[in-house]
């Protein structure tokens, strides 16, 4: 009976073996991984008008010899400024490598830019063997994919209301928008004037190291300065071209603003006002009268005939 026993106990375990290796054979293996260079974060291309392109290349390896067909999936948080567009499925034959690309776009233009440089979206890929409506294997790839540090600043010279006098100075206002999609500062802000040297902007020191702010959609964060026009007493009357320029912190990058402002001449109470010393060869004309004018060789002739008079008397 002890031998029988043993007998049927190596039976039994012997049969198992089978069922048991035909529980773990689920076909030859399969990898799915990035081409793309993902780590630690995927950044895509970004042009100055917000349009945004990229790819995300994957390769998938079959080590068996009979053809592999995936099925496959893309997860991601649709809110966010990336559209993703891939094949649905792929098939790679046995014992080789291919790869299939996953091209990314961006949203609308104020979409794309209010998106912070320093987020980024998880990205998934799953790829899934299936036999029949039943999953034999799958993977996952994860990636997180965010965009690039965009600036820009830009000037914006408001032409002054007031009219400018030779020896006289006007008030103007300077705004300045961060375009950009990151927080950005001011270096510097120079003036540039054609064909009026007496002509000079004061007040741009104050613009050196001023934080911007992103400027959103409806204009809320803009830098706002108040500089000064001031035209010397021996400027000519012209129309003068003054053009403002800012500096970048974050690009270097130098953006400029102009606009044309007009120098006129003194007011004429000013001009027509005598000044003391001014014109001292010009002849002096005398008030008007009513009395006679008699020259000077009038009265010696006058003067003569008396004395000649008062002689003959004595006589």
């Amino acid at each position: 009976m002890k031998q029988i026993g043993i007998f049927l106990s190596v039976m039994v375990l012997m049969c198992s073996f089978p069922v048991a290796q035909g529980q773990d054979m689920q076909g030859p293996s399969w990898e799915m991984g990035w081409v793309t260079d993902v780590d630690p974060k995927y950044t895509v291309d970004l042009e100055e008008d917000w349009d945004l392109t990229g790819e995300l290349v994957i390769f998938v390896s079959n080590e068996g010899p009979a053809a592999l067909n995936l099925d496959l999936t893309y997860d991601y948080d649709e809110d966010g400024p990336f559209s993703f567009d891939g094949p649905e499925s792929i098939e790679v034959a046995g014992n080789t490598n291919d790869t299939f690309t996953v091209s990314i776009t961006g949203a609308e233009a104020d979409i794309v830019r209010a998106f912070s440089p320093s987020s980024s979206i998880e990205f998934k890929v799953v790829g899934e063997e299936k036999v029949g409506d039943s999953t034999l294997r799958n993977q996952e790839l994860e990636a997180d994919i965010t965009v690039p540090r965009m600036y820009r600043l830009v000037p914006e010279a408001i032409q002054p209301s007031e009219d400018l006098f030779a020896g006289s100075w006007v008030e103007f206002t300077l705004e300045v928008s961060n375009l950009g999609n990151t927080q950005d500062a001011i270096t510097m802000g120079e003036e540039t004037i054609r064909s009026c040297p007496h002509l000079s902007v004061s007040g741009l020191d104050q613009l050196e190291n001023t934080v911007v702010q992103v400027t959103n959609e409806k204009g809320d964060n803009k830098a706002v300065f108040t500089l000064r026009l001031e035209a010397s007493s021996s400027h000519q009357e012209r129309t003068c071209e003054v053009t403002i320029s800012v500096q970048s912190e974050g690009d270097n990058a130098q953006r400029s603003s102009a606009f044309n402002v007009a120098v006129s001449a003194p007011s004429n109470e000013e001009t027509n006002t005598p000044v003391q010393g001014e014109d001292d060869d010009a002849p002096i004309v005398s008030e008007s009268s009513s009395l006679p004018w008699i020259s000077m060789t009038e009265v010696l002739v006058v003067f003569l005939a008396a004395t000649m008079a008062l002689r003959r008397g004595s006589l």
